[in-house]
């Protein structure tokens, strides 16, 4: 088989097509497989993908800057410091380390030791597991909020409840992977390779079993939730439930968005796979490094948000200016005995 179509038939995810094959990866590959590449010299060059490299670290440091700027406008103004606030800052969080650790990878990943890139590997599928499952925390929230029609999405209990939720539903999908990964019952095939090829999940049957199928039902299960969400939304009759409903809209709206952009990018990891059109694996990668800006675009750049950050900017400049020029500030007593006497 020649090498290029073993990689237009073998790989899958973005990532996947970006490694150099030494002389050794392809005899430890021959040796497993019983497949022999022909006319392969001892270093073959690194695919055509290669060239996107500083795009995708140039998208992810974008992220990044963007996931960061969003906790920071979460952190300071009190408006968002709520429990939709509190899922929005901790999808950021997990966005921030899972591309961090994947910018390195992609710059140095041949510089990486074994069990390093291996502990990054781990660290990379669960926080990017996890982001989902805080959208899942998102769906349902916004969904539980308009069924009660209540002020109850407030109480700090409920965060630790669906902290709990979204960790313990990501290890779950954790740790069978790491124990398979060093399991000698599971084929080869089946493993999910950590830190192999690259410090993730390495090879097709991989990114498929151990990744796109936790978040395919996981915005499955978002789906399901906006449609309940709707539902209600539909069937409000009474005055209060009208008002209740309408003040939630808008946060229901926002967290649609943010499903639906990161269920289309999951869904355009598939069409290189079934098209077999090569550089569609680099505009599925690049689709991918753009989360935290898409996060951004959602949440913080709204008219009252940015209204609210500028507000934030221009207070303490405000609060250093000297009083006008011929005016004299009055000292508190001189204040409360005018009070006092004009009442």
């Amino acid at each position: 088989m020649e090498y290029e179509n073993f990689i237009t038939s073998t790989t899958i995810e973005w990532m996947d097509t970006q490694e150099n094959f030494t002389k050794s990866s392809i005899d430890s590959f021959e040796t497993s497989t019983n497949i022999t590449f022909t006319n392969v010299s001892t270093s073959v060059q690194r695919p055509v993908l290669s060239k996107y490299y500083p795009i995708l670290a140039a998208e992810l440091g974008l992220s990044i800057i963007c996931s960061a700027i969003l906790i920071l406008i979460y952190v300071i103004i009190g408006e968002h410091r709520t429990l939709p606030g509190k899922n929005v800052i901790s999808i950021s969080l997990c966005l921030i380390v899972t591309y961090v650790l994947l910018m390195i990878d992609l710059l140095m990943r041949n510089m990486i030791p074994y069990d390093i890139c291996f502990a990054m590997g781990v660290t990379v599928q669960t926080f990017f597991l996890a982001t989902f499952f805080w959208t899942n925390v998102m769906s349902y929230d916004i969904m539980r909020t308009m069924a009660s029609v209540k002020q109850d999405s407030e109480k700090s209990s409920k965060f630790w409840i669906y902290s709990i939720y979204a960790w313990t539903m990501t290890l779950l999908c954790i740790l069978p992977a790491v124990i398979f990964d060093h399991s000698d019952l599971v084929p080869p095939a089946y493993k999910p390779k950590f830190g192999v090829k690259k410090c993730w999940l390495s090879g097709q049957i991989a990114f498929l079993v151990y990744f796109n199928a936790p978040v395919g039902l996981t915005l499955a299960a978002n789906c399901v939730f906006f449609a309940l969400t709707a539902r209600t939304i539909v069937r409000v009759r009474s005055a209060a439930a009208i008002l209740a409903t309408n003040r939630h809209k808008k946060r229901y709206r926002l967290c649609m968005k943010l499903v639906l952009i990161m269920g289309l990018v999951w869904i355009t990891e598939f069409i290189p796979w079934f098209t077999g059109i090569y550089w569609l694996y680099a505009i599925a990668g690049m689709l991918n490094c753009l989360h935290g800006v898409y996060l951004f675009l959602i949440f913080a750049c709204k008219r009252r948000t940015l209204q609210q950050v500028a507000d934030v900017v221009a207070w303490p400049r405000l609060n250093r200016s000297p009083p006008p020029v011929g005016k004299q500030t009055q000292s508190p007593s001189l204040v409360t005995v005018s009070t006092t006497v004009s009442s």
